[in-house]
């Protein structure tokens, strides 16, 4: 994506975290952005620190599980700056238990926010684009997508993760076609209240059913050395950016990530030297 200066972005979970950091970075290039989130008090604060920055902004509520809002967001977006140039699809949390804690309405919710509301935001913005002939999508998925067992306890939100990996991934050959690029964000281990996230679950799935705390598999294998650990959400957002700009395909935030991804890898492949060896075999 050439030149963001007076082009229009839109994120959701825009009010804290990678959002947020997404969205002072953008406006501080010179972008009119327009944040998104459940929370009008934690947008109202979000807004104005963006705006204090020198950033041209709106705040707009939207629960991304429910396709009419995420409509309205693009709607009015497009209502207050113009057409949208850059989607960030970032809103999501995660809950925490093992599979047997969580109840029907735990996995309703986690499919609902971290895949539909992607596939929403989707068919809200992605249109538009293709018919212009421009834009980028930048979809947050999580290191977690790549190392499915690395982190325990979070079930349903490593399943969506891995799905919105591979919605990104089939749709960039599709968008590129239509000018539009489709990037993947990767984080791994970063600084922001997600864990806060029953904070904003809808009424409608009811109280949460999941009980725990993270936990890690015991013989999962070490980062790199030289891995940081938690990043800051800025730092995230530094990565992003200059991934949206060179339209790469998958932004990685952790280098030191690439051990684990490399034994899942490892597995699948291991899986068809064993199909090899089996039809030789047989």
């Amino acid at each position: 994506m050439d030149g963001l200066k007076d082009k229009v972005a839109v994120i959701t979970g825009g009010a804290t975290g990678i959002g947020k950091a997404l969205a002072l970075a953008l406006a501080a290039e010179g972008m009119k952005v327009v944040i998104a989130s459940t929370s009008r008090e934690r947008l109202d604060l979000a807004a104005a620190e963006i705006a204090t920055a020198g950033g041209e902004v709106r705040a707009l509520l939207c629960d991304v599980t429910d396709r009419e809002a995420v409509r309205r967001l693009a709607a009015d977006a497009q209502a207050a700056f113009g057409p949208v140039d850059l989607l960030c699809a970032n809103a999501g949390t995660t809950t925490a238990g093992s599979y047997l804690d969580h109840d029907d309405a735990d996995w309703d919710w986690m499919i609902d926010l971290v895949l539909r509301g992607v596939t929403h935001c989707v068919q809200a913005f992605y249109p538009a684009m293709a018919a212009r002939g421009s834009g980028h999508i930048l979809i947050t998925g999580s290191q977690t997508a790549y190392a499915p067992d690395w982190v325990l306890n979070h079930g349903p939100y490593v399943a969506a993760k891995a799905a919105v990996h591979a919605l990104a991934v089939a749709l960039r050959p599709e968008a590129a076609e239509h000018g539009v690029g489709v990037s993947l964000l990767v984080p791994a281990a970063t600084r922001t209240d997600v864990r806060e996230g029953a904070r904003s679950r809808p009424e409608r799935y009811g109280p949460s059913g999941s009980r725990g705390t993270m936990a890690m598999r015991a013989d999962a294998p070490k980062p790199l050395a030289g891995y940081p650990g938690y990043l800051d959400a800025e730092e995230v957002a530094a990565r992003a950016i200059a991934g949206i700009k060179a339209n790469d395909p998958i932004i990685v935030t952790h280098a030191g990530m690439k051990p684990l991804t490399d034994e899942y890898l490892g597995r699948i492949q291991a899986a068809y030297d064993a199909a090899v060896r089996f039809q030789t075999e047989s």
